[in-house]
């Protein structure tokens, strides 16, 4: 290696990587590639950048990574290729030219490399670099998906359950999704467990979509952990458990997840499982609200309306209806209405009140309707026709 041949470099670098010749020596094995790449061996020229782009051995440097991967691509070698198109697509260590992507992916996509022809489909399926083409993007997962690629069979699994330029078809949605599944793919086994939930291309089975559910969530996927949380919650497919709901949503609200932080202060806030604590739930509920999610704006708004774990303030629960009511969430309009009617931290305007409490009737928010008779006593035939109109047009615009 020291004198210069580049196979007897590239055995080394593998050697010190592998942790073969003594405890693995990730510099070291940068080194022997580096040598070896500079003498225009492909192999090597690919491997170290791909350490560069990942600051594997080396410090992190996309715009080295790229200048390897060049000159490996130029030789024709695919995993170089492949990985000059991903810098193309994503702007690494050169401008984003989704065109460059297209070309390079399509290149190593020739040689049957699996992951150019999963990133070309994907491409295609966006309408990155080319006018959007489903055909073609099939074509291409399918030839990723044949070397066991587990996002090309997701993908194609996805195309037959939404009928994008093919006939909707759940059954094969299901056959696509099982294969990237039974490979441990955490987001096909996600989907997976929804079609059984849901029963589309199934038969419905509560308790095999916890067991995918549980699949992906043992991976850290927080969307599985979210919606387990959910089965323990509802007791669907397994016996009804709120500590284990708590625990499943605790793990999706680490991930930042906004509807697993909604479903925990409503725990807290109705004492399922654990002492009911309003200041906690009014926390949980914030880091929902944060998201905008309609649902945490209404119950926070009902927390300040009642100044329960809150500094009683109708002004903020108003602001916190508005905001759910905006939204079209029926509940937080009729809240709304309600404060109207009451002059609770806004000024008393019974049309706006009738308005918004119409909406949300139609919505078939319980209770409205009832609000709605008492309503038209304090409103004259002129205002009734007013307000009439104005509920209809909120409602209907939140329709379309």
């Amino acid at each position: 290696a020291k004198k210069g041949n580049v196979t007897a470099q590239l055995t080394l670098a593998n050697l010190y990587e592998t942790g073969m010749v003594r405890d693995q020596e990730i510099g070291l094995a940068a080194k022997w590639l580096l040598q070896s790449a500079s003498q225009g061996f492909a192999e090597a020229q690919a491997r170290i950048g791909k350490m560069f782009l990942e600051g594997f051995g080396v410090d992190k440097d996309p715009e080295k990574a790229f200048y390897w991967f060049q000159h490996a691509a130029n030789q024709n070698y695919a995993d170089a290729q492949a990985n000059l198109a991903w810098c193309y697509q994503n702007g690494l260590g050169v401008k984003q030219d989704f065109k460059e992507a297209i070309k390079w992916h399509e290149k190593a996509a020739r040689h049957g490399h699996a992951v150019a022809q999963y990133n070309l489909g994907y491409m295609y399926a966006k309408g990155y670099g080319v006018k959007r083409n489903y055909s073609t993007a099939l074509k291409w997962y399918k030839a990723a998906a044949k070397q066991g690629n587990v996002k090309a069979q997701l993908n194609i699994g996805l195309m037959y359950a939404q009928g994008l330029e093919i006939e909707k078809n759940d059954i094969q949605a299901v056959e696509w999704y099982r294969k990237a599944a039974d490979q441990g793919y955490a987001k096909a086994q996600y989907n997976l467990a929804l079609m059984y939930a849901n029963g589309f291309g199934v038969p419905q089975d509560d308790s095999e979509a916890v067991r995918w559910y549980r699949l992906a969530a043992d991976q850290g996927f927080y969307r599985a952990q979210y919606n387990l949380g959910l089965s323990y919650l509802r007791g669907k497919g397994v016996e009804k458990d709120f500590t284990e709901a708590l625990d499943w949503f605790m793990k999706a609200g680490e991930k930042g997840y906004h509807k697993a932080h909604y479903q925990v202060g409503k725990i807290y806030d109705e004492g399922l499982g654990v002492p009911a604590d309003k200041q906690d739930a009014a926390n949980w509920f914030r880091f929902a609200v944060a998201e905008d999610y309609s649902k945490a704006q209404y119950r926070l708004g009902k927390l300040y309306a009642g100044g329960q774990g809150v500094e009683q303030d109708y002004a903020a629960a108003c602001d916190l209806f508005s905001k759910a009511a905006q939204q079209g969430y029926a509940p937080a309009r009729y809240a709304l209405g309600k404060m109207y009617a009451k002059g609770l931290g806004v000024t008393r305007d019974y049309i706006k009140a009738y308005s918004l409490i119409l909406a949300a009737a139609a919505s078939n928010e319980s209770d409205a309707i009832h609000t709605l008779k008492k309503l038209e006593k304090k409103l004259n035939k002129k205002e009734l026709s007013r307000a009439s109109h104005a509920g209809k047009d909120l409602y209907l615009k939140q329709a379309h």
